[in-house]
């Protein structure tokens, strides 16, 4: 599935801050999908699934 994503185009940032007086740092993630991710996602159809 992760190889999927990247393929799409499917991205997360990760910016990490520095919070004073606390040792584990304040995390903020976007995660960035494409508009169009549906049509990037379709693989060949399998010629198989209309036999069965």
């Amino acid at each position: 599935m992760a190889a999927d994503l990247l393929r799409v185009g499917v991205k997360c940032v990760i910016k990490r801050t520095r919070v004073k007086g606390v040792r584990a740092p304040h995390i903020h993630m976007k995660i960035m999908i494409p508009e169009d991710v549906r049509d990037r996602l379709i693989m060949q159809e399998d010629e198989f699934a209309e036999a069965f």
